[in-house]
């Protein structure tokens, strides 16, 4: 796989390069709003429904969506603060990596398009883990107050199909647009 090859240094940057941080494109404000409204309407949803949970809620579900095993009630906030954290995290990520100037980041990320290319990567990313997380949330509340089957066989290779294929495409595009 000739296109992540990272043997060829010719083109590498000095250690001293960084990109400054980009404007927020309508794209860019349209993810951000996205992610913060999922992370909100998750919060609010786990909120509302927390004091009518049973004592013993589903916390694992297999690829069919179906119960496999259960906890405490008070984990149904884990999703929710993953999420928290991941939109807290994720967009500083990149940043800490050029505070780091770190050589590997440094000679995958050439341009600044592709710097701003990563950045908009990361905020699709975010705004589909959370999305993602809060249908888990919702259904692992559905199942605990209407026992049933869970989430539908579609959802996990769709979840991963929105994270893996911008990756593999943003992968492709850094190696043939240096």
């Amino acid at each position: 796989m000739k296109w992540l090859d990272l043997s060829d240094r010719s083109n590498d940057l000095n250690a001293g390069q960084s990109f400054p941080w980009p404007e927020m494109t309508p794209q860019d404000w349209l993810m951000e709003i996205c992610a913060l409204s999922g992370l909100v309407a998750m919060l609010a949803y786990v909120a509302f429904h927390y004091s009518r949970l049973p004592d013993m809620i589903p916390v694992h579900l297999d690829t069919r969506g179906n119960a496999e095993g259960f906890g405490n009630r008070e984990q149904v906030w884990i999703l929710p603060g993953i999420s928290f954290l991941l939109y807290l995290i994720m967009p500083q990520v990149l940043r800490f990596k050029m505070i780091l100037n770190s050589s590997r980041f440094l000679y995958r990320v050439r341009t600044q398009k592709q710097f701003n290319g990563r950045i908009r990567l990361l905020r699709f990313q975010k705004m589909i883990l959370i999305w993602g997380f809060f249908n888990l949330s919702a259904t692992t509340i559905r199942l605990s107050l209407h026992p049933g089957t869970g989430i539908s066989a579609w959802f996990f290779p769709v979840f991963i199909c929105l994270l893996v294929i911008p990756s593999l495409s943003y992968l492709i595009f850094l190696k043939n647009n240096p």
